[in-house]
């Protein structure tokens, strides 16, 4: 990855960052889907550090680094839930010393980032959330949240649960999975001690209803998704937009959460679009 790494100090534990792009830019901080390498994420590091801005990201507590089986109790002890996960964010912001940035939330992120806009305003200038995962949220849901929803909550009972489960998911997983971001996307699946921690963090992010932190947050806001997105049912980003005020709608005739990813023209269009209508990459004064 071509980005820098970095380690820094979270609630209880070491955390993994990546930042590219000067510091002193107008900032950006993307949360990614819990779980994934932050090398999914570098088709947007690179084109907002090359676009001008500063962007930082970080892997989610628990599942990178020391993984074995001498650290589980040092996981146990750990906090797994949304709230932990939104504190990240913000201390990864105080590393990097950023008063305030545009929060991008993708997938499962834009829960993480709307937690940490309810509890610091002040410091997220704007949101962009990515085909969000609100399957916590009180509304439909598509078979693929229903059943990944049920299969982690199994898996995250006990180590040995986890283990038969993700057996027996690996290989269907990666069956529908594009070969050129299998590796990374696979990742929380390739030992049994990595998937329960998954199970446990992830869980807490399609468990987490968001609309208490929808109340009273007036921030600019883009949100993002697709007619045809059966990963994450497109009602979610529907419904979130719709209570939060002026927020501006995208909706794409296609793409889901994987296609996001890769930043491809069009979105980086739509990206652009919002900031050059509100500014919102500007640092504050």
């Amino acid at each position: 990855m071509f980005a820098a790494l970095e380690h820094f100090a979270g609630a209880g534990t070491t955390l993994r960052g990546h930042s590219a792009g000067e510091r002193g830019r107008p900032a950006v901080v993307i949360a990614s889907a819990c779980g994934m390498p932050a090398a999914l994420c570098e088709p947007w590091m690179r084109h907002l550090a090359d676009s001008g801005h500063h962007v930082v990201t970080w892997e989610t507590r628990g599942l990178f680094g020391d993984v074995g089986p001498g650290s589980a109790a040092a996981f146990d002890a750990l906090a797994h839930d949304v709230g932990a996960q939104a504190g990240d964010l913000l201390a990864l912001m105080d590393h990097h010393g950023i008063a305030s940035a545009h929060v991008m939330g993708l997938c499962g992120g834009a829960v993480i980032a709307l937690r940490a806009a309810a509890r610091r305003p002040d410091r997220v200038s704007s949101l962009s959330l990515w085909h969000g995962d609100f399957s916590g949220t009180p509304g439909p849901m598509t078979g693929h949240q229903q059943n990944l929803r049920a299969l982690l909550a199994l898996a995250a009972q006990s180590r040995q649960d986890a283990s038969a489960i993700n057996a027996a998911l690996a290989d269907s997983t990666r069956a529908g999975v594009p070969a050129e971001v299998a590796d990374l996307v696979m990742y929380p699946y390739s030992g049994d001690e990595l998937f329960y921690r998954y199970s446990a963090l992830t869980l807490a992010t399609m468990t987490e209803d968001i609309t208490p932190a929808l109340d009273g947050l007036d921030i600019p806001t883009l949100i993002v998704t697709s007619e045809d997105d059966h990963t994450a049912h497109p009602d979610g980003s529907h419904r979130v937009a719709a209570r939060l005020p002026g927020a501006e709608l995208r909706v794409e005739p296609h793409g889901d959460h994987l296609s996001v990813f890769a930043a491809g023209r069009r979105l980086q269009q739509v990206l652009a679009d919002f900031v050059g209508g509100t500014s919102v990459l500007t640092p504050r004064a």
